[in-house]
């Protein structure tokens, strides 16, 4: 439903939108619409970008039927082509589902969220500006409506309508939210190499090592998502969780597209003596900690060791260190 929304507003507006890790990532196999079946849980992190609106300050959609009535500028990090960027893509969609003329909107997207990196950036912006732009344009979206609108977007956009940690399933449009860790957040050390990933290619490099069906051990086994689902639902505590084997079906594929991220990650295991995880199709990997100060502490440490040394390169220069934690928790 998409209705009328009262109450007065201070421009700008603005909304965050947080980066996501996988903390488990399976392909179930290839569907017959050429999408793949997938199950992830998922934490929301503190690392964010920022999306600020005001009313636009161009004239109104009917005075330039062909110019873009809404205008993004991007401040931070670079994201590419502006009319490529899912923000304006978000807004023109939900403009199209009021079926209403509404009145342009200036946008800033200020990026934090390392892109094209696994991390979900894009698509927790796009989400973000779909209810930033509701409430800009005072209309009520519910929550069923965001999610279809979110899916049609892009896989992982769906997971940010949750604002919060959640089980994924089919190819991300099917969530089920779940509780996060006990005893606060967890701490969680971000490496993401210069050089990009793209997710098409590491599925296509997937489908050619499987054939498209899933991995053969997997077949006879429980979802292993599922399993860290059940733990979840039923208290499991930070400091356990901090210690979850790496799982992500899309690691193959990711580490023969770009083989510097395997001496990578054995570099950063052998200097942390901890589990190194990929999120998504990479290639950022990640490690986690049972608090927030323990991934600060490795930071320092692995800056530090990146001094002089060019063991951590993978196909680029040194990556991006960034320690942060996930949201949800107390």
């Amino acid at each position: 439903m998409i209705g009328a929304s009262g109450g007065a507003r201070t421009w700008p507006i603005s909304r965050t939108a947080p980066a996501k890790v996988n903390l488990i990532l399976e392909v179930r196999g290839k569907r017959a619409d050429g999408y793949h079946e997938l199950r992830s849980v998922l934490a929301p992190l503190a690392l964010s970008d920022e999306i600020l609106a005001r009313p636009g300050s161009r004239p109104s959609p009917e005075a330039l039927p062909d110019a873009p009535p809404d205008r993004l500028v991007v401040r931070g990090l670079a994201t590419g082509p502006l009319e490529e960027n899912l923000v304006l893509h978000a807004v023109s969609l939900l403009r199209g589902a009021t079926g209403r003329a509404l009145p342009p909107l200036d946008l800033e997207l200020r990026k934090a969220i390392p892109v094209a990196a696994g991390l979900g950036g894009g698509s927790s912006d796009a989400e973000a500006v779909l209810e930033l732009a509701a409430h800009a344009w005072g209309i009520r979206v519910g929550n069923r409506r965001l999610r279809r609108l979110a899916a049609s977007i892009g896989s992982d956009v769906p997971f940010f309508v949750l604002h919060g940690w959640g089980l994924s399933s089919g190819r991300g449009e099917r969530l089920q939210p779940l509780p996060p860790p006990t005893g606060g957040p967890l701490g969680v050390l971000l490496f993401t190499p210069e050089i990009r990933l793209s997710t098409r290619l590491v599925f296509d490099a997937l489908d050619r090592a499987t054939g498209g069906a899933p991995p053969p051990d997997r077949r006879p086994l429980p979802s292993t998502a599922g399993r860290l689902a059940g733990r979840l639902r039923g208290g499991i505590p930070a400091a356990e969780l901090a210690e979850l084997t790496p799982t992500n079906d899309l690691w193959g594929p990711a580490s023969e597209l770009l083989p510097g991220l395997g001496q990578l990650r054995a570099t950063l295991e052998t200097l942390l003596s901890r589990p190194v995880h990929m999120s998504g199709s990479g290639p950022t990997l990640f490690v986690l900690y049972a608090n927030p100060e323990g991934a600060r502490r490795a930071a320092r440490l692995v800056e530090s060791a990146l001094e002089g040394s060019d063991r951590f390169a993978a196909g680029a220069t040194r990556p991006a260190v960034i320690a942060t934690h996930t949201l949800g928790g107390s």
